[in-house]
């Protein structure tokens, strides 16, 4: 937590100073005080290593640790705070699946818009923790991060062959208790003992309930060829595994309205949500990573396109190649060459 804060101090700062978090700040300092606590309580009864790695992080950057516990459940607070308060009111990120015909013997793939307006584009990076001694109960995991905040959140991976990615998802109801999804999803990819090497032990470790909120978590497992969404809201999850039928029904896509939990009454501005699924579902399912940065980077709907101005990154996975491709800053991903290639079995390396 210490080096992620050295490292990642001046952006770190940057995000703190800005309006969205700044506003985070005075609600928790005023009328979200008590759920903040409940939140500070309960989370690090769930993780006392994340807690003390959050530590690490606000010692490290120099700033409150208050103030980056705020960075970590942004979803949370977000969600109670007053409608005129909130600036999180546009949808967030796509999710789109590919798996050919024959099924995953074939190949498979999984690809992911990262969207949130504002600043934040000036300040986000790629963190990677490298557990480099064996048996101290660490895990390797490395992914995009929201300054300040745990990988987990956004698009993560592991080093046994797991990645992850999640869709904010807008019940009208939330709790001022109970876990965040930054630390249930980091626990469930990255936790004890080098993390999970199995889509199962994801689904199990999403499966804790006792949520505060909500969250739509995309998983592909590379070694064992799976994929599938989850949802978890509270105390309920609903899933759908995207290769369990391999050919014409098998593909996938998922934005920011629940799919698979159902009678879950949501905040009634999705929009955006209803305008992308409409559009990808328009288009022939993809069956390659290819066809993937293709759908991500689609805008023929003028008001609600599926690549948007706020798109942090659009990122691909080539889940038989372990090969993950990114672009970011303003360019999709028919721009042109990646901005950053990993090949994902060499990556901790």
């Amino acid at each position: 937590g210490r080096q992620h804060g050295e490292l990642a101090a001046a952006r770190i700062k940057g995000w703190l100073a800005t309006e969205e978090m700044r506003g985070l700040i005075s609600f928790v300092e005023g009328a979200g005080r008590d759920a903040f606590d409940n939140f500070k309580r309960d989370n690090s009864r769930f993780s006392l290593t994340l807690a003390e790695e959050i530590r690490g992080v606000a010692e490290g950057a120099g700033v409150p640790l208050d103030h980056i516990w705020v960075a970590n459940m942004i979803n949370e607070l977000e969600a109670l705070m007053p409608g005129e308060d909130r600036i999180r009111r546009v949808g967030h990120c796509s999710d789109v699946y590919a798996v050919p015909t024959g099924g995953t013997r074939e190949g498979f793939a999984h690809g992911h818009n990262e969207d949130w307006p504002g600043p934040v584009r000036n300040f986000w990076y790629f963190l990677s923790i490298n557990a480099t001694l064996e048996g101290n109960g660490l895990s390797s995991c490395g992914g995009m991060i929201y300054p300040g905040s745990t990988p987990g959140w956004a698009a993560t991976w592991n080093a046994k062959g797991m990645w992850l990615t999640q869709n904010s998802l807008f019940p009208l109801r939330s709790r001022r208790r109970g876990l965040l999804s930054s630390f249930v999803q980091r626990e469930a990819i990255c936790g004890a003992d080098g993390g999970a090497s199995s889509l199962d032990e994801v689904i199990a470790g999403l499966s804790v309930g006792g949520w505060a909120q909500a969250a739509s978590v995309n998983i592909v497992d590379m070694n064992h060829r799976r994929m599938a969404n989850v949802e978890a809201y509270e105390d309920r999850v609903g899933k759908h595994e995207v290769t369990a039928n391999p050919g014409g029904g098998s593909n996938y896509s998922h934005f920011n309205r629940f799919k698979e939990l159902r009678g879950v009454v949501e905040d009634g501005q999705r929009n955006s949500s209803v305008h992308r699924q409409a559009r990808l579902d328009a288009l022939a399912a993809p069956r390659t990573a290819a066809d993937i940065a293709v759908r991500l980077s689609d805008i023929s709907d003028p008001e609600f396109p599926i690549y948007r101005n706020m798109t942090l990154a659009t990122l691909v996975l080539d889940g038989a190649a372990h090969a993950l491709r990114v672009w970011c800053c303003g360019r999709s991903a028919t721009s042109g060459a990646p901005t950053h290639e990993w090949d994902l079995r060499s990556f901790f390396e």
